[in-house]
């Protein structure tokens, strides 16, 4: 739970890949979609695993927001060295590529990051503030199941991320709660809502699948390279971050060799 916590907060690193290299993946999805068949066993499991997500939260959320605080665009471009050198681990999934469809998530998942790439959504109404976290909650519990997909990428994409590792420097923050209710209610909806349909589509549609990500996944790059260029660089910094590009890369190509 704690090395998959990881990847729930680390831009670029799937922690259901990392689930899958420590051979837990399937029993995770076993255990939600069978819940009830063995309540007793199945909660231990899930309770085990999702108190060592919480406590990796919790110990490095904190770094991770004083590096995006101080070095915001060599930060990110550590994150996207580590996504772009996640893509063979993805591609190796697929026994048919299909470039159209790569193109169309690509455009598809554009056009959604272009709705929120010139905004800063500030929520003053609670209620709307309430079903804005649910939904983000749903969206990141759908990259939590899907292999492959950094759901810290994708809420950076859709604005929510600056807003949630705050939240997670300081959970114990009375405030936060906020925040923290509406999103686990939608963890939790999206995750039994997913489970089966993710279950469902890799069974059915693997290539597809995969292929859309591969698609999603270049449409992140993007916008958080164009969010990165929005902070204030100097040349120094712009050099050190395509250095930092180029070591996220060789991390996460040593990651993938680990999991073969």
């Amino acid at each position: 739970g704690i090395i998959v916590g990881i990847g729930k907060i680390i831009p670029g690193v799937s922690g259901s890949m990392l689930a899958i290299s420590m051979g837990i993946y399937e029993k995770l999805l076993n255990s939600i979609n069978n819940f009830f068949s063995d309540i007793k066993n199945n909660f231990i499991f899930l309770f085990k695993f999702g108190l060592g997500v919480l406590v990796s939260i919790i110990l490095f959320s904190n770094i991770i927001l004083k590096c995006l605080n101080s070095f915001y665009i060599v930060t990110i471009f550590l994150f996207m060295g580590l996504i772009i050198g996640s893509f063979s681990d993805i591609k190796k999934e697929i026994k048919n590529k299909s470039n159209k469809i790569i193109f169309i998530s690509f455009l598809l998942t554009m056009l959604l990051g272009s709705l929120n790439i010139n905004s800063n959504i500030n929520l003053d109404n609670y209620f709307l503030n309430f079903i804005y976290f649910i939904v983000v909650g749903m969206i990141d519990a759908f990259t939590m199941v899907v292999p492959g997909i950094s759901g810290t990428a994708t809420l950076m994409m859709i604005g929510a991320y600056d807003k949630l590792i705050n939240v997670y420097s300081n959970l114990f923050n009375i405030g936060n709660l906020l925040i923290l209710l509406p999103f686990g209610i939608g963890i939790i909806i999206g995750i039994i809502l997913t489970v089966k349909l993710v279950n469902y589509l890799f069974t059915s549609y693997k290539d597809k699948t995969y292929n859309i990500i591969i698609g999603f996944t270049y449409s992140t790059i993007v916008f958080m390279g164009i969010n990165s260029f929005k902070s204030e660089y100097s040349l120094a910094s712009l050099i050190i971050s395509f250095i930092m590009l180029i070591i996220g890369f060789l991390i996460s190509k040593k990651i993938n060799h680990f999991n073969d």
